[in-house]
């Protein structure tokens, strides 16, 4: 099936301010998805069967490619990574 993939900043940053329980501790979550568009490994926040709107409602969602059968991989983050990246984005 062809996708395209779309990544919105205020949704990533929104994604990585959300908490999860870790082992009884409330910790931010720590994911990152990643599509390999075009040979290049891209962030994406959404992914929708190839021609369909994005399903999220935020202003800056832009399209970062398209592409059928693309390899897709969740990367685990640390704590300070989670961090520093809100930090990078900036908040919503």
């Amino acid at each position: 099936m062809e996708e395209d993939f779309y990544f919105s900043k205020k949704q990533f940053v929104k994604g990585l301010m959300m908490p999860k329980n870790i082992g009884g501790l409330m910790m931010r979550r720590g994911d990152i998805s990643l599509a390999k568009v075009d040979g290049v490994w891209k962030k994406y926040t959404e992914s929708v069967p190839r021609g369909r709107k994005p399903l999220s409602s935020y202003d800056d969602v832009v399209l970062i490619g398209s592409g059928k059968d693309v390899e897709i991989v969740r990367e685990q983050l640390l704590q300070e990574q989670i961090e520093e990246l809100i930090k990078e984005t900036g908040s919503v």
